[in-house]
């Protein structure tokens, strides 16, 4: 039953997903190259001015699919409200059924998120544009590259295992569930509260690992895709400027040359001895382009090339839904990804929406 409240829950899921992931250093904030942080009904707005119901209903297809799949194949599936980075676990699940159920989430998830985020729409009819614009080529080759992003399953794992293990004990420890013992209405009351403090206490770490899931999950992974600046092949390269090593890469210009007749002339007018400088541009001008234009990303031009990289510039525009973290600068794991975003963003990001995880842990 709870599958279908996740089907209705997609509208806020998407604007979950987008609020968590949205990514706006001080530093940009102060120098005015990105607005302030958004808030959650600023984004809810943002999505519905600019991509209308449909960006409200983006992850359907991935919620559905991951639904249908837990629902018919794994019978100790715990579901939860929405599509969380935190995996659901049923009290049946053991530590082998916890960490498979998590990998074939993780998945699910992955797909969803990338949907909900993506500036592309997809479409629903065409699988193959879909899996082109939410996979790079070295994910669809090799599926398993997905579980091995950098803190992307660890993050995971340390949220169902700690809730699982620890939380849960805990948590019979204070209220056992299963228990004849009729208790006073003072002790029951100091029970109840309990299981209070314990979420509060679970949201404290659980929240920080559900926004680094969230953003890790959106973070792609190109298999050393060559970039301008690195080693690349010839075809797809731009000539790097002019050097003492590589000169015939960029040919100059020929210097003028001056002509001088044989017969001296005595020029009538004093002006005509002001020499005449060539109409081009300097020489020297080549090699600065032929820079700037070596920064520039090179995509292969074929079938196979990731249609939603380089397509969409990180700058402010008012048709950007959310600034998503600069792909070019990915996080390195899951430690790496809590400290910068401490460092660039402040830490009260890491607790975005942190009541939906304190409701969630009573489910």
């Amino acid at each position: 039953m709870l599958g279908f409240f996740e089907l209705l829950a997609v509208p806020f899921t998407g604007v979950l997903v987008r609020y968590r992931s949205a990514s706006h250093p001080k530093t940009a904030v102060e120098d005015g190259s990105l607005p302030p942080p958004p808030t959650f009904i600023s984004i809810a707005k943002r999505v519905h001015r600019l991509q209308g119901f449909e960006g409200l209903t983006r992850g359907l297809m991935p919620t559905i699919g991951y639904t249908l799949f837990f629902f018919f194949f794994w019978p100790f599936w715990g579901p939860k409200f929405y599509l969380s980075p935190f995996p659901p676990a049923s009290e049946r699940s053991g530590l082998f059924s916890i960490l498979l159920s998590t990998a074939f989430y993780t998945f699910f998830l992955v797909a969803a998120y990338r949907s909900i985020t993506s500036p592309r729409k997809l479409d629903v009819l065409n699988a193959r544009e879909a899996l082109h614009i939410l996979f790079t080529v070295h994910e669809r080759k090799k599926p398993s590259v997905i579980l091995q992003t950098p803190g992307l399953l660890p993050a995971i794992l340390l949220n169902v295992l700690f809730y699982h293990f620890v939380v849960r004990s805990i948590s019979q420890m204070i209220y056992p569930y299963h228990t004849p013992e009729i208790y006073s209405f003072k002790e029951e009351w100091i029970r109840r509260a309990g299981l209070v403090v314990l979420a509060l206490f679970s949201t404290a770490i659980c929240t920080p690992l559900e926004v680094i899931a969230t953003r890790l999950a959106l973070q792609r992974n190109y298999g050393g895709l060559a970039i301008i600046g690195e080693a690349t092949p010839a075809q797809n390269t731009v000539a790097p400027a002019a050097t003492p090593s590589n000169e015939a890469a960029v040919q100059l210009p020929p210097a003028p040359v001056d002509v001088v007749s044989e017969t001296p002339t005595q020029p009538a007018d004093p002006v005509a001895e002001k020499p005449e400088y060539p109409v081009d541009k300097p020489a020297e001008t080549a090699a600065p382009l032929i820079a700037d234009m070596a920064t520039q990303l090179v995509v292969p031009a074929d079938s196979e090339r990731d249609l939603e990289r380089g397509l969409t510039p990180f700058v402010d525009s008012d048709d950007v839904v959310v600034h998503l973290h600069n792909e070019n600068e990915p996080y390195l794991g899951l430690v790496d990804c809590y400290k910068r975003i401490v460092a660039e963003e402040g830490w009260e990001v890491l607790y975005r929406m942190w009541f939906v995880t304190f409701l969630g842990s009573f489910i």
